[in-house]
């Protein structure tokens, strides 16, 4: 090479490596990405890619260990090898899933009743990492994540996130059952448990979230938070003896269990505004004079976020309380609902 095109090609990398733009070009949607998109296969329904880092985030009993051994019992039926390894449960858990593993065929291993360590499960998906093997029909699921790597140490994460992208890269499915944080965020919304790196490294991040039905059962939908593939959020019910059962049609439990917070929050106003349109309906002045003179002391602004989170008119409520009428002159009144109007509201789906 002559030392004009030597001088010629430092430039073009000089120039490349000054792109102002070359942060945002790390984010470039590539023919390649376009492809795994469009390619991508399912171990489990349309909702576990294989080939992935799954990451399945619940709170405390949101229903992960019941669902994800449901799904290794599929997952070893159509064929797949799978570890399910267990570091997070009682002696007699351990006891149920491990005649729900033998059952079903698939291998539960518990670190901690076999004088293993969480340390040791590593070393051993450190040697698969280092083999030549095709892992396309294994998967391997994590009773939890943080039993394996330390969740707030970005260091130790990171270093565990490499090694589960090296055994995807060989075709190995890893589900990581990880918790969320004890509260939501401002928005009503879950919050994984940890440090950034599990959403940036994971290939999918999907919340359980849970409602409790009175029949003592618990209706639980997934959400999506990030997804390489296009994956279908699914819902089903776990019934009282923790069997699964899956449902055709999903279910948006977040507005569900938002109502529920809300319901118990505003149990009080609700009786209130019950009691005072029981007869003749009210509009929302008037009920701030009724509550006024009987110094109950409840603001315009509560009564009518009540009055309107909980009417006819509402359509993502799921029980209105009472019916909304335009006024004779300007506004709104409130008044009682019948059952029947109710039933028909509820099949019909909306006011």
């Amino acid at each position: 090479m002559s030392l004009l095109n030597q001088l010629l090609v430092q430039q073009s990398i000089a120039n490349e490596n000054n792109d102002p733009f070359k942060g945002l070009l790390t984010m470039e949607v590539t023919e390649e990405i376009v492809e795994k998109i469009a390619d991508a296969k399912f171990a489990w329904r349309e909702l576990i890619p294989q080939g992935h880092m799954f990451v399945l985030c619940a709170k405390a009993n949101g229903g992960k260990t019941t669902f994800m051994v449901h799904v290794s019992a599929e997952l070893a039926q159509n064929g797949y090898r799978v570890m399910y390894i267990n570091a997070d449960a009682s002696a007699s858990d351990i006891k149920h899933y491990q005649h729900h593993a033998r059952d079903h065929g698939y291998n539960l291993i518990n670190p901690d009743l076999t004088n293993g360590s969480a340390e040791r499960v590593i070393e051993e998906l450190r040697h698969l990492a280092q083999s030549n093997v095709d892992f396309s029909k294994d998967v391997i699921v994590l009773d939890t994540l943080k039993k394996f790597t330390d969740m707030m140490n970005k260091t130790r994460a990171k270093d565990f996130y490499s090694l589960v992208r090296t055994l995807t890269a060989k075709g190995m499915t890893v589900i990581c059952l990880a918790h969320t944080n004890k509260y939501d965020d401002a928005d009503g919304m879950p919050m994984f448990e940890g440090t950034g790196d599990t959403r940036n490294d994971c290939d999918e991040l999907i919340y359980l979230i849970p409602v409790k039905n009175s029949d003592g059962t618990i209706t639980v939908s997934t959400l999506a938070d990030k997804t390489r593939a296009p994956i279908k959020d699914i819902s089903f019910i776990i019934t009282a003896d923790r069997e699964v059962q899956l449902l055709d049609e999903h279910i948006d439990t977040l507005a569900i269990s938002e109502y529920q917070r809300n319901l118990e929050k505003d149990i009080e106003v609700i009786a209130f505004v019950l009691d005072n349109i029981r007869l003749i309906s009210k509009s929302v002045t008037e009920l701030v004079t009724i509550s006024k003179e009987a110094k109950v002391g409840y603001s315009r602004q509560r009564l009518d976020g009540v009055c309107k989170r909980y009417s006819s008119s509402n359509t993502s409520c799921p029980e209105p309380k009472w019916l909304s009428m335009p006024a004779p002159t300007y506004g709104i009144k409130y008044g009682m609902i019948s059952p029947e109007y109710l039933a028909k509201i509820k099949i019909g789906g909306g006011g």
